[in-house]
């Protein structure tokens, strides 16, 4: 029969299965999400376990243009082999199953990002990139008056970057093509 940890030794396993399970460094705000969807402990552990993970060496932080990734590390992973049994595995199975159904989403989040600075007296800059990896794709930056206009255009990125990537790749490289040919 195995024994199931409770507590806030409970959390940091689930934490650290979660990363474990998706196999790849998730931002905060993605760590959380399964956190949520999986009912597997309340925000305000979240936030005091995460970093106590990261201060004993379970758990990496770094930044990446999407923002703050978390990975385990080779003493998180050696945990996770050790005791994961130690979680229920109805629980283990609910996080494995949102980490799967999510894997797209999160990846989508980490190749389309944005930034925004600026202030409303000097305006805004928006700066809008597609990632592969940690190497920009494409990117545009743009002077906005707005905060209000530089927020909706940020908010139709992710849908529209694929469709402005297509246009100006076809009128360059056709472009070069003409060039060529007169």
């Amino acid at each position: 029969m195995p024994f199931f940890t409770h507590g806030d030794t409970k959390n940091k396993l689930i934490l650290l299965y979660i990363l474990s399970a998706s196999q790849t460094p998730l931002t905060h705000d993605q760590l959380y999400r399964v956190v949520d969807r999986t009912d597997s402990m309340t925000f305000f552990a979240f936030e005091t376990i995460l970093p106590e993970l990261e201060a004993d060496g379970f758990v990496a932080s770094f930044v990446r243009p999407y923002g703050d990734c978390y990975a385990l590390t080779e003493r998180g992973q050696e945990s996770v082999s050790l005791f994961s049994d130690s979680i229920p595995l109805s629980l283990r199975e609910r996080i494995d199953k949102t980490v799967t159904e999510s894997a797209t989403s999160f990846l989508r989040e980490t190749q389309t990002t944005s930034r925004l600075s600026g202030n409303e007296q000097d305006g805004y800059m928006l700066e809008l990139l597609v990632l592969n990896g940690e190497e920009t794709v494409f990117g545009v930056t743009l002077a906005v008056a707005s905060k209000e206009a530089a927020l909706v255009m940020r908010s139709r990125w992710e849908a529209q970057s694929g469709a402005l990537y297509e246009l100006v790749w076809d009128n360059l490289y056709r472009g070069s093509a003409d060039e060529k040919r007169g």
